[in-house]
């Protein structure tokens, strides 16, 4: 027997089905619940329920907007919240439209851009015209106003390619407002972060992508430590939220780390 044609076929077998598994891993999702407790949260705002997707980047005949509208549609959430990079770098413009159009009826939508909405490929015309369907937050902030009372939420330009500008963002919160902070990357804690930043939500990594087990990031393409790489942290004013994200970058593989969307409940129950 050829023991070296038959490692060299066996080898290659285990290859395709390592690959395949990675591949499925990166269609599929998990839908992520946390509760965020806000002590200044006004009892109106008791239970607001937000639906965080990031890191689409969606590809051509994606079958993720289907799948991001029929989750807003089961969820209904009180606000969607979307965390930037839409696309890979253009490759699925047509693509970023049909969600965009299709989430232009939903009661309350607000975006934020990452950094590959900022490559060659989108043009700011392209910015614009997502911008007419859509709220986006660029180092501004925008209340919602129930009975009276308010919630502010407020997105930076994205941290990772220096576009973020925190003063500007929050120069029209009034002082003690507590504020549910958009930033693509969570290298947005680098800065000094305001305390009335309660509950900071970030993407860009991935979460790693491809991880250990136990989701144990091995690489991520931010300037922090690996342990921001996903997941709950808690700082010393606000929770910081990192999601692994709903898509993939060009190696469309995930392990142990399934691409998320993420439903937050707000209270104030507990605080103090």
């Amino acid at each position: 027997m050829n023991w070296e044609k038959i490692t060299g076929i066996a080898l290659g077998l285990i290859s395709l089905v390592i690959i395949a598994r990675g591949y499925m891993n990166s269609r599929n999702s998990a839908l992520c619940e946390e509760t965020v407790v806000i002590p200044e949260l006004p009892d109106v705002f008791e239970g607001f329920r937000l639906l965080f997707i990031t890191d689409l980047h969606l590809r051509e005949n994606s079958t993720r907007v289907a799948q991001i509208l029929t989750t807003i549609d089961e969820l209904q959430p009180d606000l969607v919240c979307l965390g930037g990079d839409y696309t890979l770098g253009g490759e699925a413009l047509s693509s970023v439209d049909d969600l965009f159009n299709s989430l232009s009826s939903c009661p309350s939508v607000v975006g934020i851009y990452g950094n590959t909405d900022y490559r060659l490929k989108i043009s700011r015309e392209a910015r614009k015209q997502w911008a007419k369907q859509i709220s986006f937050l660029k180092n501004s902030a925008m209340p919602i106003t129930r009975d009276g009372q308010t919630l502010w939420i407020a997105g930076v330009n994205d941290p990772h390619i220096g576009f973020d500008n925190l003063t500007l963002a929050l120069r029209e919160v009034p002082s003690g407002a507590p504020v549910v902070l958009l930033a693509h990357s969570p290298e947005i804690i680098r800065r000094s972060l305001d305390p009335r930043i309660r509950l900071l939500l970030c993407g860009h990594t991935h979460g790693g992508q491809i991880c250990l087990p136990g989701g144990k990031a091995i690489y991520s393409n931010m300037s922090l430590p690996l342990k921001f790489a996903s997941g709950r942290h808690q700082l010393e004013h606000a929770i910081l939220y990192v999601s692994r994200g709903l898509g993939s970058s060009r190696i469309p593989l995930r392990f142990n780390c399934l691409p998320e969307i993420t439903l937050f409940t707000l209270t104030n129950k507990g605080a103090g």
